[in-house]
């Protein structure tokens, strides 16, 4: 093969993988029902560790988002807890939503959803589990999370409000029993995003889409774009996993020799040393 031919071999290939390239995330988008269909995490509230763990949403991880139609879509923790349905290292979904107290999209698990019976809060999926008990506006629920610490949610402000009680994995975890955030009569902590931030509960029409797949590290690259832009701040980046990077360039340095590797070639001359023995 000449030089022209193997341009024109090396042309075709080319054009093949970028076809490739676009019907997978054509495919992705159909799928997600929502474009982009990803989201990139650029906090560490629901890391589970100072080191990377395969399943858990590190800083730099890119999520796949899927369209949210109604609350039934959703898992939350207490129900994944009955039907033993997890995702990212803990039960029930992780949710995408639009946090009006900080004006970004917050990706965090959803608990449980709050609903009401007059004045009575209710929660979807409760059937008189041990860990859950409700005492008039407060809701407990014990050995949550990683770390399996309690959980108090205080609703009294939420008369009325339906919608998802949402919590960081990290934030849960590692509040300091100093903290305002700690109830030293229930032992528990008002990690909730809605305690910290003072927001109601999630409703459908605030939910972004709820994550169903990852893509570790690669959304490194776009967060150090935005940190040179000044728009990653220094308690975010100085928090990303150890070794992240090392696995982003081992990653990236894998693909490019998947992509450049001369498969025919090798396929010929396995096939030709295989024929002449």
């Amino acid at each position: 093969m000449g030089i022209f031919g193997h341009a024109q071999k090396c042309r075709k290939d080319y054009l093949i993988f970028i076809a490739a390239v676009i019907l997978i995330l054509v495919g992705i988008t159909i799928y997600s029902g929502i474009f982009p269909p990803a989201s990139v995490v650029e906090s560490y509230s629901m890391e589970h560790s100072d080191n990377w763990q395969y399943g858990i949403i590190d800083e730099g991880t890119i999520v796949m988002v899927k369209k949210v139609n109604n609350i039934d879509n959703v898992i939350t923790y207490v129900q994944g807890r009955s039907d033993n349905s997890s995702s990212y290292g803990e039960y029930g979904n992780v949710i995408l939503y639009h946090n009006s107290a900080l004006g970004v999209i917050t990706i965090h698990r959803a608990m449980f959803y709050l609903s009401w019976n007059g004045s009575n809060p209710e929660i979807e999926g409760y059937h008189n589990q041990s860990y859950v008990h409700i005492y008039n506006d407060n809701i407990i629920m014990e050995g949550i999370g990683y770390a399996h610490r309690n959980l108090i949610v205080n609703v009294s402000g939420y008369k009325g409000d339906s919608g998802f009680i949402t919590v960081g994995d990290h934030n849960l975890a590692t509040l300091s029993k100093d903290s305002p955030y700690y109830n030293r009569t229930y032992n528990a902590y008002y990690a909730s995003d809605q305690s910290i931030w003072g927001i109601k509960p999630v409703s459908i029409n605030e939910i972004v889409g709820k994550a169903y797949g990852y893509i570790p590290w690669f959304g490194l690259i776009k967060l150090n774009i935005l940190r040179l832009e000044g728009k990653w701040p220094r308690q975010d980046y100085t928090n990303v996993p150890k070794y992240s990077y090392l696995d982003l360039s081992l990653s990236i340095i894998a693909i490019i020799g998947l992509i450049l590797f001369p498969y025919k070639k090798t396929y010929n001359k396995l096939k030709g040393a295989l024929r002449n023995s």
